[in-house]
């Protein structure tokens, strides 16, 4: 049996963890759209099975381009 991520971890393609989510705490279309605009941004999205985890979460080191809105 296929087990249910208890979270999703994004990093963006300058290594850096840029973001986390814990499922159980998240109304499920919140999460729907962040997953969404973490894979727009080109981020890679890990999901988490275990019961505890953690991700250290920092600023993005990518060279900001004009107009961007990544943070």
């Amino acid at each position: 049996m296929k087990r249910r991520p208890t979270g999703f971890v994004a990093t963006c393609q300058c290594g850096v963890a840029i973001g986390a989510m814990d499922i159980n705490r998240i109304e499920r279309a919140d999460a729907g759209r962040l997953l969404g605009k973490w894979l727009y941004d080109g981020c890679t999205v890990e999901p988490r099975f275990a019961g505890t985890w953690s991700a250290e979460i920092g600023p993005c080191k990518c060279p900001k381009a004009q107009g961007d809105q990544h943070e």
